[in-house]
């Protein structure tokens, strides 16, 4: 085997090594804290560990690197299975709540009918004429590009999505929830792209560029990944703040009657003291809301009255103090389980907590436990 193509060989193991590596962790990682709701924290956790697991298709190809077949094999398989899954995570995780769509599960069937055939080919099973040869190769890309127009608009819907969700819609500002969609939204859109130049390229040289960008992104969305997020709710594009932001910060604005408030300050107390709801990780104004019966105003209006600045004020007060209880009880505790333990989506997030409180980090508490809140 030539230096050239010890470098492809060496490329191929090291992108299937690291996908069936993520595979295992996608499908057997589970975090200590939110090990009991897992399956609905993780909504398509089997779907992305079977995307990375998919890689292993490429091995045809790392045997007959030299093979043109073998080449246009890998090439297309990426292009035609990688889409549609993507598809399917995508609206598992931001759309949990709707099903998939009859079209896009219909597009698996042409893609894994002419996935066979390239197999088919490469392994010389199957022997194609010119004219035949040409129709399964642009008939692959015709089905990619169905799936690229979905996959655009699927972002699109995530962009609109991360829009509508709020700072104040959270009770952590590191929420995983809150940032996961900002970032990921584009990350489909890429790929395909990435992939369709592939394809048309059709060149070792060119794949292997791509696999070296593949491991990369491969290890970072698992590093990146490796922190628990929950299914985020469906909510209305384009929602407008502004009653929220003045029923938060204006404690002169009044909107309901005292017996209201009092009422509605009981309930919200009660969930806070009784409940403990504040331990719930990643908690949202949605999931608050619907344990009380009432509305946004009059929710952030009873917060406001109460002596907090905003949900998240209360919400991290709350956090704090059950954290200051565990340190002061529990001395050994290592400080990113008593952030878990405490409903913080991470260790950074507790810090800046304390920060926000007034109060020394976390850890200087060991030594001298502070008194009060």
């Amino acid at each position: 085997m030539e230096t050239q193509e010890l470098i492809f060989f060496a490329t191929n193991i090291v992108l299937i090594s690291v996908s069936v590596y993520s595979c295992i962790i996608k499908w057997f990682f589970r975090p200590k804290a939110y090990r009991a709701h897992f399956d609905r924290l993780f909504p398509g956790q089997f779907w992305v560990g079977l995307l990375f697991l998919l890689q292993l298709l490429e091995i045809p190809y790392m045997f007959e690197i030299e093979n043109v077949k073998a080449l246009r094999y890998a090439n297309a398989f990426s292009l035609l299975l990688t889409p549609p899954i993507m598809l399917v995570i995508c609206r598992k995780y931001f759309f949990p709540k709707k099903k998939q769509p009859r079209f896009e599960l219909f597009m698996f069937i042409p893609a894994i009918v002419l996935f066979i055939v390239f197999l088919l080919r490469v392994t010389g099973t199957l022997v194609l004429s010119e004219i035949g040869r040409n129709v399964v190769i642009w008939g692959a890309f015709a089905v990619f590009m169905l799936f690229f127009v979905m996959t655009v608009n699927m972002g699109i819907k995530i962009k609109r999505l991360s829009k509508g969700i709020d700072s104040l819609e959270y009770s952590d500002s590191q929420d995983f929830s809150h940032t996961f969609a900002y970032y990921v939204m584009r990350l489909p859109t890429l790929l395909c792209i990435v992939l369709a130049v592939n394809y048309l390229c059709n060149d070792q040289w060119v794949k292997f560029v791509i696999d070296i960008f593949l491991i990369i992104v491969t290890i970072g969305f698992v590093l990146f990944t490796l922190d628990p997020w929950r299914e985020i709710e469906f909510v209305e594009e384009k929602r407008v703040y502004n009653e929220i932001v003045e029923a938060t910060e204006s404690k002169s604005k009044r909107r309901m009657s005292d017996a209201r408030y009092e009422q509605l300050r009981k309930e919200l107390f009660a969930l806070f003291d009784e409940k403990e709801i504040f331990l719930t990780p990643h908690l949202s104004l949605e999931m608050l809301l619907k344990e009380m019966s009432t509305n946004r105003n009059y929710l952030g209006e009873t917060i406001a009255r109460s002596g907090y600045k905003s949900f998240y004020d209360m919400v991290s007060s709350y956090r704090v103090k059950y954290a200051l209880r565990i340190i002061k009880e529990e001395p050994e505790a290592k400080m990113v389980d008593i952030a878990f333990r405490s409903g913080f989506a991470s260790a950074t997030s507790m810090n800046k907590a304390f920060t926000a409180q007034g109060l020394p980090a976390p850890s200087q508490h060991r030594i001298t436990p502070f008194l009060s809140c």
